[in-house]
């Protein structure tokens, strides 16, 4: 697994975080400069009680710390459970893309006139220190967790132009525990509307017309009888 870390400035940073981690960024940006998503945040069931407090518990403090936790401290935070995880899940609406700017030592997004611009280090801490280093302790260093599962999603409101991770549609998903060390995303931020979308629409109104081409020469063969 790379080397990619994630801020764990809590007392859990002094034990070695043995269970695995669960860190999901789900971002949808919007034209008007807005973002709305979902973190997840969790860890595999039963971690906590190793250290003595819950599951729940320990992904509330990794995810104090994590950078964008303060900015969105209005965000609605429930339970989350699935796929052997307990933890929490961070929803919120129409943040203003300021919240998610990019830092000298964190990923973000920036617009850039007609385009939203992902940039900045995959991680978000700094080195291990010494003090933890060979300790067993737990320094932020992602190797040192087992499996972790740590991915970002950015959709854009329009079509991708380039970025370092896998593109599907109009969202971009790295994945921090093996990825690149920067994340690197361009994209429109004028909505378009999906190919789908129009061609559903152009099957309703051809149905449409249709169908009323029908009443009508039926109408007409009515008044002819």
């Amino acid at each position: 697994m790379s080397r990619w870390k994630l801020t764990v400035v809590t007392a859990f940073v002094v034990v070695a975080l043995s269970g695995c981690l669960r860190f999901d960024a789900n971002l949808s940006l919007s034209p008007d400069d807005t973002v709305t998503g979902t973190f997840i945040v969790a860890v595999r069931e039963g971690t906590g009680t190793q250290y003595g407090t819950s599951d729940r518990a320990m992904s509330e403090d990794l995810w104090a710390d994590y950078p964008a936790a303060t900015a969105l401290a209005g965000a609605r935070v429930s339970d989350f459970h699935g796929d052997g995880y307990t933890g929490i899940s961070v929803k919120f609406t129409g943040e203003p893309l300021a919240t998610f700017a990019p830092t000298a030592t964190a990923w973000g997004v920036a617009r850039v006139g007609d385009e939203f611009v992902v940039s900045g280090p995959s991680n978000s801490t700094t080195s291990p220190t010494a003090e933890n280093s060979g300790t067993g302790a737990f320094t932020g260093d992602l190797s040192q967790l087992s499996d972790a599962r740590l991915t970002v999603s950015i959709t854009f409101p329009g079509p991708i132009a380039s970025a370092n991770g896998s593109i599907q549609g109009k969202t971009v998903t790295w994945n921090l525990a093996d990825g690149p060390a920067t994340l690197d995303a361009r994209g429109s931020a004028i909505a378009t509307q999906d190919p789908a979308v129009r061609m559903a629409y152009v099957a309703f109104a051809v149905i449409a017309l249709g169908a009323i081409a029908y009443a009508l020469a039926g109408r007409v063969a009515r008044r002819q009888s």
